[in-house]
């Protein structure tokens, strides 16, 4: 009877410890108790702490200590058995807050010596912006009047006057012009193919040069040069050329009719030759991808096994490369002579259909935008 009467008086001081089942409701005068329990009967308690909330935390941290791979549940406090939910609760708050106070072990158990006063704010959520809705285009000219509206590249590959570009460049449009020795000339469509972004013109134009296709696709690393005219003519009327290097043999999503390059290629590029120094065309120029994002030199071309099945299907005559490499006088006559400039050609209308869809390559000219 001794012993369990001075077991009783240790307790009354005792700020947290390891107990027995005997002590399982200990509730000592206004001072406050909680007692935890694991599944293997492993116990901490916490006991004579001026708050319920360091009576609880005492209790904790004791379980936890001796108990270091067992769950601790709350099981009562001051005596009063605690429900399911309470108990998840307050196993909660002890995870966040315990960082904020400081423990002390003493008699074999843990009891909360100091209290910073903080406690864990849950983070506040970050509620994303809304994109802002594309703005139509101002209407310069009545809606149905056809007016040129959005520019690419081409390339001749015969010299017949057969042209190649993106299907993107010329679809819609209600005519496809080009600019050919200062001079403009109408184009007609003869094919095009969506799924590869390619499409086929056809004018009267006789050209002095045109592109051969490359026989063999690019090779990883291979240097090329890209032709075109990058931003229509708002930079200025003349060519633009860029290098690089080939620096995948997969487009975006793995599409290996694609290719990629960290050569320069903005709106307006696409649908131009990617050549290799030879002047074949190992690719058409089709997209850039990340520029929106800060992401530089990530631009895709369509390859020329691929070029070279949709212009044989089309029954339409086309010469492949040497492998001759080419001085800068001959490929720059070369380009300056195959490479062309095309416009699109739509109603304002149009013009407002096609800005208001979500996914849109088009390079339109400014004053539509």
């Amino acid at each position: 009877m001794m012993k369990k009467v001075f077991v009783f008086i240790l307790l009354m001081f005792l700020s947290g410890c390891y107990t027995p089942e005997d002590h399982y409701s200990v509730h000592i005068g206004n001072r406050n108790t909680a007692l935890v329990k694991t599944p293997s009967n492993g116990w901490g308690i916490g006991t004579g702490l001026k708050t319920i909330e360091h009576a609880v935390y005492s209790a904790f941290k004791t379980c936890e200590d001796y108990n270091p791979n067992e769950y601790c549940a709350l099981k009562q406090i001051n005596g009063r058995s605690v429900s399911i939910s309470e108990a998840q609760e307050w196993k909660d708050r002890y995870s966040k807050n315990a960082q904020f106070v400081t423990f002390s072990k003493r008699d074999g158990g843990w009891y909360v010596s100091s209290d910073s006063g903080q406690r864990y704010k849950e983070p506040k959520k970050v509620v994303k912006e809304k994109e802002p809705k594309k703005q139509k285009p101002k209407a310069i000219a009545e809606d149905n009047e056809v007016v040129p509206a959005a520019s690419g590249s081409g390339f001749y590959i015969t010299s017949s006057g057969y042209i190649l570009t993106n299907n993107h460049v010329i679809e819609g449009c209600r005519k496809v012009s080009l600019t050919h020795d200062g001079k403009e000339f109408e184009a007609s469509i003869i094919a095009t193919d969506s799924k590869n972004d390619l499409a086929i013109l056809k004018s009267n134009v006789r050209p002095k040069r045109f592109y051969k296709i490359s026989s063999d696709d690019p090779k990883l690393l291979e240097n090329v040069i890209i032709a075109g005219y990058p931003l229509g003519k708002r930079v200025s009327a003349a060519i633009k050329t860029s290098k690089g290097s080939v620096t995948s043999l997969a487009g975006y999503g793995d599409n290996y009719s694609n290719f990629q390059t960290d050569a320069a290629l903005n709106q307006g590029n696409s649908g131009g030759p990617i050549m290799d120094e030879s002047g074949n065309v190992v690719g058409v120029a089709v997209a850039n991808f990340g520029k929106q994002a800060g992401v530089e030199s990530f631009n895709f071309g369509i390859k020329s096994s691929t070029v070279k099945s949709f212009v044989s299907s089309n029954d339409i005559n086309f010469t492949t490369g040497s492998k001759a490499n080419l001085n800068n006088e001959q490929l720059s006559n070369l380009i300056n002579n195959a490479t062309i400039y095309l416009e699109c050609w739509l109603t304002v209308a149009d013009i407002k259909a096609i800005i208001a869809q979500e996914e849109n390559k088009k390079a339109f000219y400014s004053e539509y935008q």
